[in-house]
């Protein structure tokens, strides 16, 4: 399996320029390809289903090609999801800390 660094995903409870919403989730997030430094924001509302892990610790995430794949044997955190056209995502938890594995569509 290759993991390609992404980006990392820092929880907040202020208010950003949010460039998108997931409704599921009722996770607020910006657009970490704007960022200079790969920095993307997320805020859940307070009735966000989200595990309290993801909404409270910074994530990591790793580009992989294939999702099935990358969460196979892992303790999943946050099932298989798509925030939006063309990308799914899962979280998984990894020495006590979460770790997402993003799959792009080709």
């Amino acid at each position: 399996m290759n993991y390609k660094f992404s980006h990392i995903g820092i929880p907040t409870t202020e208010e950003k320029n949010w460039d998108g919403f997931y409704e599921a989730g009722k996770i607020h997030f910006t657009d970490f390809s704007k960022d200079e430094f790969g920095i993307e924001w997320v805020k859940c509302d307070a009735d966000s289903p989200m595990p309290a892990m993801f909404q409270n610790v910074a994530h990591v995430a790793y580009l992989v090609d294939n999702i099935e794949d990358a969460i196979e044997g892992k303790e999943i955190l946050v099932d298989t999801f798509s925030p939006g056209e063309g990308v799914r995502v899962a979280f998984i938890v990894h020495n006590g800390s979460p770790i997402e594995f993003m799959e792009l569509s080709k």
